[in-house]
């Protein structure tokens, strides 16, 4: 518990600098790493974003997720570490002609270099929502019902609450990405994004949860095509 813990607080700390608006890494607004499983991990709201005039609050701890998940698994990642006043994952609701974002251009670039791929596009919902964690790929269009059945099984066996699809609309990050490849959008609750130790239960359940569904999804993704 405690190294696990340690980690995820160090990797927040680049996500609350600047009032959690983040800075330029390598003179880019991203970060990514290319692991060796053909699963990718993506958390464009990890520091603060603009979107129809307003400044948005950012997704408490996506980014150290994604981070951690990706390194432990030998996954992808790519995450936004700095605000310029633009949303990679809007509009949500319906999909774009005209893809503009090179967040999700260098996403689809990266997932194009297997042959079959899964992108987990990771967001925080609010505590009032009905389930703990909520898998959206447009009922399944964008994703193989094999996969998302790994992840929803797994939650529940983790004892977190699963949901499909439950009144979330999808931004353009995972349906861009499912477009070309299985992609689905997560959604999780506040109180399993902590970092605290009297949360450790509901976190490492989140995690193993994670960690048993991206292995069986990698070995999955050996044996089909999209």
């Amino acid at each position: 518990m405690d190294k696990v813990l340690e980690q995820l607080i160090q990797l927040n700390e680049m996500f609350k600098v600047n009032d959690k608006n983040g800075y330029w890494i390598n003179g880019k607004n991203y970060i990514l790493k290319k692991g060796n499983k053909p699963v990718i991990l993506s958390a464009p709201h990890a520091v603060k974003q603009l979107r129809e005039g307003v400044i948005k609050d950012e997704d408490y701890l996506t980014g150290p997720l994604t981070i951690y998940l990706a390194d432990i698994m030998d996954c992808s990642y790519i995450v936004r570490v700095c605000n310029e006043g633009d949303d990679p994952n809007y509009p949500v609701g319906i999909t774009l002609n005209n893809l503009q974002s090179e967040y999700i251009k260098i996403l689809l670039k990266l997932a194009k270099e297997w042959e079959n791929s899964l992108i987990i596009d990771m967001h925080g919902c609010k505590n009032k929502r009905i389930y703990d964690c909520n898998i959206w790929s447009d009922r399944e269009q964008l994703c193989d019902k094999g996969i998302v059945t790994i992840f929803a099984n797994n939650f529940n066996n983790f004892g977190l609450s699963a949901g499909l699809d439950n009144n979330f609309r999808g931004g353009q990050v995972t349906r861009q990405a499912g477009l070309v490849t299985n992609a689905f959008q997560l959604e999780i609750k506040r109180r399993i994004r902590s970092i605290k130790e009297d949360n450790w239960n509901l976190l490492n359940a989140f995690l193993l949860s994670m960690e048993r569904s991206i292995s069986e999804t990698s070995e999955l993704l050996l044996r089909f095509k999209k």
